[in-house]
């Protein structure tokens, strides 16, 4: 069997603003919307892949983001060509800067929508 990947599916606390996020910040393009079983679904474009961001699902208790490790997805990485450009790029837009160069490493890490953390990789 041959397995090809698809999309990752963010629940999103403010739908809105993790779509504009995503926009702003790595030219996310939305292409499609959706509604299944009631639940809006908008499917992006960001950097090559498949992100499907949605609210909770009807009267679902949604656990809050605490900024504490969690299990499941917590982080998104991206490859860039030159990290300290793009790191300015981001912080220009209003993209919050958590660590950058960790032990002199070529990587940066900003804080995203609903506490997933947006790591960059230079290569």
């Amino acid at each position: 069997m041959i397995y090809t990947f698809h999309h990752i599916h963010l629940r999103c606390e403010d739908l809105d603003g993790a779509i504009d996020y995503y926009q702003k910040m790595f030219d996310g393009e939305i292409i499609d919307t959706v509604e299944v079983r009631g639940l809006k679904i908008v499917k992006m474009e960001v950097g090559g892949q498949n992100i499907f961001l949605s609210p909770k699902f009807g009267e679902m208790v949604v656990e809050a983001t605490s900024g504490n490790p969690r299990w499941g997805v917590y982080q998104l990485a991206f490859t860039v060509e030159d990290l300290d450009a793009v790191v300015a790029d981001l912080q220009k837009k209003g993209a919050e800067l958590e660590d950058l160069k960790p032990e002199g490493l070529m990587m940066a890490f900003f804080k995203g929508p609903d506490n997933v953390q947006i790591e960059l990789i230079e290569v």
